[in-house]
């Protein structure tokens, strides 16, 4: 191996944009524009021998596609798939890989290389995260190998790419070889990804050089003025444009000038420009120029609005504006009056929308507006108003109610404005810890508890870092927080380390913990929430008897979440939303699949079906069984009820969105997302608060050393009444009196604080749209209140397993409860 002296150049490209005109060129080498390309970037024409990685359309790392020109080193393997494509780029993780191109001879321009040819050379590369991961690039002649860069160095985290240049002056030896090919190492550390983002390799033939072109903005568009000394009098110029820097290359025009203005363009687009020169045939394209021209003119605002109430979402739809320059369109929400108006989605390049958050019993108002490419706004569309058909506590988002203020709201805080300020002392959030996710139980200390998830928040792979996540042990006087660090690990296994830990809570009063330990579901137990855990073992599931493709077979080891069954066996809901349970009271299984995952459930609305469904929640009250999941395509979960945890009806709505979090003063916040849900459940079994790990960007954006993080919220919710249906016989159209027993509690004088005109009682079906069976006559029984409702349109049916009661207090506040039917209504 000849380790040679080499010309390296390494820049960072920043673009600042300005107000109403930008200008930005790339000159990549000016001998780019007099070459012969061997591999990678030949503008106008298409990339050569797939020097850019765009040959295969590879959008996931996790199924390591590989290039056809391409041969790496190490072949996909481990639990991420340590090397392949992905959007455009090569990627490797391993202490040392490498990947080999086919021999550079494809080019029809190709001719042998011959001694004191010289050879331009650039690299592109990128670090996943901060570490000491490097590349170098070498030529192979034959079996001569030629260092033309070693192990140069990047930044990692600020997801910029780093770029690499130099020539390299054939041999005697090198020519007498052939055809040279490209080998590029990856070399890698703590399992971090080493991004090669392309490889260029051209023969200078400055024979073939194109003209030099330059270009600005100006009023009627963009103007490209270029200069050509091989120029004639009888020479004409190809202008190729292409939208933003990897598209494909249109050609614009033909002309003899030596200046065209592009005014064919959309204001606030980046191009990039390319000129050749046609005179007996076709030179080598021009260097780029990457321009960009802004205005600061608003569009016009979007017309023709539409609006369509649903149960509960409400679809808006509208005329696309005129301008053509139009990106996306933004969608306010605000009361009956226009007032306290608010913006609920952004970045909408559709022209019709679902709000899948409107308030119920209320209108709600929206405008629309039209967002151009250089960042103008227009005015606001005309205004449109409709009401959603259901009535409040129909779905279990309505149950959310604002967090109490422990102190006070901070800004001193990590994360975006949109998590800014807040309460810090809500659940759990340490500026040295990253969060993620957490069951909060009342342990029989009369503390509150959780065992959760954690990692430093500046270890290397910041957000990504999860895998080596430990579980921690943390308590709180009041079940809101704040909640703090007990014992750094709840367990001595394996050191701590585990991963999604949710609490069973066992019919002895006991408790079991399940935690994802090494890709492994592991099991403990103990008496208490203070500890110590004894490890039981590893889950056994029969994934193999369903049609479940076994790649996909971790999804019944991984977030799983479960009770335990009267009988004394145990049903746990898989990660993808399948139901199983143990064959015994062991609850280490085996474990026979039920059900298949929710996603593909006909009882899922298709407007709520269209997502991926992971992060459920199980529990069960005196009444049914209840599970929370989480689309995390679409950043909200939704709420299933079942008389068995197998049969599920869905609940009309969400669960909850990045749209529910809010304080009692009226503050708000907006997390980039809400995962992992867990509920605190009271003696009787009812949901009290929802636990939530929350997120203020996209995963990818949580670095290390940088302002961003994550924690876990606790939020209140409304809880069911306690009520009882005392009708011994079935209940149906003909029932003339349904009567029920509402229980009086600490906070709930059922004889006094109910607006009996407001009750409605039946099913769901009925209820949430405000129908149902009316209050006839009541009754005092104790403290309680026996109700007798006139048994018209109560709807039950044969589809029914539990009656649902809503209503109001006489202060507003929202009243629901289910009760078990009749046996005969089973």
């Amino acid at each position: 191996m000849i380790h040679l002296n080499y010309h390296l150049k390494k820049e960072k490209l920043a673009i600042t944009f300005k107000l109403y005109s930008i200008i930005f060129f790339i000159f990549w080498n000016l001998g780019v524009s007099a070459q012969t390309v061997l591999l990678g970037d030949n503008a106008p024409y298409p990339n050569v021998n797939d020097g850019n990685f765009n040959l295969t359309n590879a959008g996931s790392w996790r199924l390591g596609f590989q290039s056809p020109f391409w041969t790496p080193s190490n072949q996909p393997q481990k639990e991420g798939h340590s090397m392949g494509l992905v959007q455009g780029k090569y990627f490797s993780s391993f202490d040392y890989a490498y990947i080999d191109s086919k021999p550079l001879n494809t080019s029809s321009n190709y001719r042998n290389l011959k001694e004191g040819d010289v050879l331009n050379w650039s690299m592109g590369a990128d670090l996943e995260y901060i570490s000491n991961g490097t590349v170098s690039l070498h030529l192979f002649f034959g079996e001569q190998e030629r260092l033309l860069v070693e192990k140069v160095k990047l930044i990692g985290s600020d997801k910029t790419v780093e770029h690499f240049s130099g020539n390299y002056t054939i041999t005697k030896e090198d020519a007498l070889a052939g055809a040279p090919s490209v080998r590029v190492s990856f070399y890698s550390s703590e399992d971090v990804k080493v991004y090669l983002d392309y490889v260029n390799l051209s023969l200078q033939t400055p024979e073939k050089r194109g003209p030099t072109l330059s270009g600005k903005t100006v009023e009627k568009g963009i103007q490209l003025d270029w200069k050509d000394d091989k120029a004639n009098s009888d020479t004409q110029f190809s202008i190729y444009r292409s939208k933003g820097e990897n598209g494909a290359y249109q050609k614009l025009t033909t002309t003899q000038n030596f200046s065209f203005t592009d005014t064919n363009l959309i204001n606030g687009i980046a191009y990039n420009y390319v000129v050749t020169r046609l005179d007996t045939s076709e030179s080598t394209g021009s260097n780029k120029v990457y321009l960009k021209k802004i205005d600061n003119a608003s569009p016009a605002p979007p017309t023709a609005l539409k609006i369509e109430a649903l149960n509960t979402e409400i679809k808006l739809e509208w005329n696309k504006s005129v301008d053509i320059d139009v990106a996306n369109y933004s969608i306010y929400r605000s009361d009956a009056e226009g007032k306290n108006l608010r913006q609920i989605a952004h970045d909408i390049n559709d022209t019709e929308y679902i709000d899948f958050t409107p308030k119920k019993d209320v209108t709600n108002s929206y405008i629309v507006f039209a967002h151009d490419y250089s960042g103008n706004k227009s005015r606001a569309s005309k205004m449109i108003k409709a009401k959603v058909r259901t009535v409040l506590g129909t779905s279990f988002s309505d149950l959310i109610l604002p967090m109490p203020i422990h102190n006070k709201l901070r800004s001193d805080l990590w994360g975006t404005d949109a998590v800014l300020p807040r309460d810090a002392d809500n659940g759990i959030e340490d500026p040295e810890w990253s969060y993620w996710g957490g069951r909060p139980v009342k342990g029989m200390d009369n503390k509150y508890h959780m065992l959760v998830t954690r990692w430093p928040a500046n270890a290397t792979k910041g957000h990504w870092e999860w895998p080596n996540s430990t579980v921690a042990h943390v308590v709180s006087e009041a079940p809101t927080g704040p909640y703090k660090v007990k014992e750094e690990t709840a367990y001595d296994f394996h050191n701590g380390l585990g991963h999604n830990p949710d609490i069973i809570l066992l019919n002895d009063g006991t408790y079991m913990l399940y935690s994802l330990v090494d890709w492994e579901a592991t099991l403990f137990t103990s008496k208490t929430m203070n500890g110590p855990w004894k490890r039981l073992g590893i889950m056994t599931v029969d994934w193999k008897s369903t049609n479940e493709d076994e790649k996909l077979s971790y999804r019944y080891y991984r977030n799983l979440s479960g009770v335990q069954l009267e009988d004394g066996r145990f049903l746990f809901v898989t990660k993808a939303g399948e139901m199983m349970r143990s064959e015994t009271a062991d609850p280490l299984g085996p474990y026979t699949v039920l059900t298949d995952q929710i996603r593909y459930n006909q009882i899922i609305p298709e407007k709520y079906r269209n997502s991926n469904y992971e992060d459920p929640v199980l529990w069960k009250d005196e009444v049914q069984y209840h599970m929370m999941i989480n689309a995390f395509w679409d950043y909200r979960a939704i709420y299933l009820r079942s008389p068995d945890g197998i049969h599920w009806k869905f609940n009309p709505g969400t669960a909850y969105t990045p749209d529910n979090t809010s304080y009692e003063d009226g503050s708000r916040t907006h997390w980039y997302k809400l995962e992992r849900p867990h509920v605190l459940q009271d003696q009787y079994g009812r949901a009290t608060h929802l636990s939530l790990a929350v997120i203020d960007v996209p995963k990818a954006d949580d670095l290390a050393r940088d302002k961003h993080s994550s924690k876990n919220i606790i939020v209140p919710l409304t809880v069911h009444k306690r009520i009882q249906l005392l009708n011994k016989q079935k209940i149906g159209p003909s029932t003339k009196k349904i009567r029920v027993l509402i229980h009086s509690e600490a906070d709930f004088d059922a004889q006094n604080d109910i607006d009996l005109a407001s009750l409605r009682f039946g099913a769901s079906e009925e209820v949430d749209f405000g129908r149902g069976s009316k209050v006839t006559k009541t009754k005092k029984k104790g403290k309680d209140l026996i109700i007798e409702f006139n048994g018209r349109g109560n709807g039950l049916t044969e589809n029914n397993f539990a009656g649902k009661l809503l209503g109001k207090t006489k202060e507003g506040k929202l009243i629901i409860a289910f009760s078990k039917l009749s046996s005969n209504n089973d």
